[in-house]
């Protein structure tokens, strides 16, 4: 399968957990990250380009994940509703992003070296 992209120009690493019968991602936890700083799912799946729909179902999958919730939702509009993460998804998304961070570092000589060492012009 070819993947055609500007992703690909460059070989990269992209860290995704496995958390019982799901995967925690960095575009799940970008949208967690996204909805806490809107305060709410429809803005920030506006902002990712999702519809609302997409947009729950990812963070219902990855709420699933976990025991406690990640964040807490309040139905209304304006000012009574609203969502809002609660330390847990505060916590994963520090502790996700460290480990991205970390994995990065140590796998940077073996991505330079795939870069020097891959096919440079498409077939």
């Amino acid at each position: 399968m070819k993947i055609n992209n500007k992703k690909t120009d460059k070989p990269g690493i992209r860290l995704k957990v496995y958390v019982r019968e799901d995967m925690v991602g960095g575009g799940k936890l970008d949208l967690l990250k996204t909805v806490g700083e809107t305060g709410s799912i429809s803005s920030a799946a506006k902002i990712m380009g999702l519809d609302y729909k997409r947009a729950w179902f990812l963070l219902d999958t990855l709420q699933r994940c976990f025991k406690n919730p990640l964040f807490l939702t309040n139905r209304g509009g304006g000012s009574s509703g609203g969502t809002s993460l609660t330390e847990l998804g505060v916590q994963l998304i520090e502790k996700f992003n460290k480990t991205d961070t970390e994995v990065k570092k140590v796998t940077s000589d073996f991505l330079k070296w795939l870069e020097e060492n891959q096919r440079k012009s498409k077939l």
